[in-house]
């Protein structure tokens, strides 16, 4: 989890338009660390390496397109579980339906609404944060437990 005290969470922004990426990155640079991509192979390497708390998303761009890149995203261990959201043009409920099949956890259409993508984007990150915090609690219960386990057997060797 990328989220402590000391280091703001971050957030990857993937379009292939520059405009996009400035516009979200001035919405967002405030309260999130950022990092860009303007495309989806770029997107992929950034996601494994940084591991992001929260990926914003085009549908449309060149070569690999948002659908591609969110199902790749899906199929790694180390990046399914980022959150992602659609930001784009294709505004019809085909291509939303689409995009929420691909994995994706919510879907902003453009032009954008800036209290709407802040909105949406807290209450994600505040998700994912949450059950990263609940599964690291269950994660130390369980070892915690089994260590226990492990040590009530070793005594009853002796008895």
């Amino acid at each position: 989890m990328n989220a402590t005290a000391n280091t703001k969470t971050r957030i990857l922004i993937v379009d292939d338009e520059p405009a996009n990426i400035k516009i979200l990155s001035n919405l967002l640079a405030a309260d999130y660390a950022l990092s860009v991509a303007t495309n989806g192979k770029q997107a992929l390497e950034v996601a494994r390496v940084q591991s992001p708390d929260l990926v914003l998303l085009d549908m449309v761009m060149p070569e690999m397109d948002g659908i591609e890149v969110c199902q790749a995203l899906k199929g790694e261990d180390t990046t399914k579980d980022i959150p992602v959201i659609f930001v784009t043009s294709m505004s019809d409920s085909f291509n939303e339906e689409r995009g929420l099949d691909a994995g994706a956890v919510d879907y902003i259409s453009k032009p954008i609404s800036p209290p709407i993508v802040k909105a949406r984007v807290k209450i994600h990150i505040q998700n994912y944060l949450s059950k990263k915090f609940l599964e690291k609690l269950l994660s130390s219960q369980t070892t915690t437990l089994e260590d226990a386990k492990e040590g009530a057997k070793s005594l009853l060797v002796f008895v």
